[in-house]
């Protein structure tokens, strides 16, 4: 029985340790996360031939399949697309070209911040 609880003990130590051990790799991935939020940029592009309100599911869908893009918006009315991206994997210049090869021709309009 005395070599039960002493197991139990010892397992019981051993689960507090992994926790402990885990706790600053939980830290270290939370703030790679962070790194990477605060590395990604956001731009504006003004869109072309947008003629109706499906066209921007087209363009946000080509937008979209660029590597490296987090999120696409597009405003009908205004005929502008936003995106928010990483810039160690996407760049303005694939963003607009993949919304033009679908029948869009997009144009830079505000710099990446």
């Amino acid at each position: 029985m005395k070599k039960l609880v002493v197991i139990a003990a010892l397992a019981a130590l051993a689960g507090l340790g992994a926790i402990v051990a885990l706790a600053p790799l939980q830290s270290a991935a939370q703030a790679q996360a962070q790194a990477a939020q605060a590395q990604l940029r956001t731009a504006s592009f003004a869109v072309d031939n947008m003629t109706c309100a499906t066209c921007p599911i087209t363009v946000r869908t080509a937008m979209s399949r660029v590597d490296g893009v987090r999120s696409v918006s597009v405003d009908f009315a205004s005929k502008r697309a936003t995106v928010t991206y990483d810039p160690a994997r996407a760049t303005t210049e694939a963003i607009a070209a993949a919304s033009t090869n679908a029948g869009y021709p997009a144009h830079l309009v505000t710099p990446a911040t």
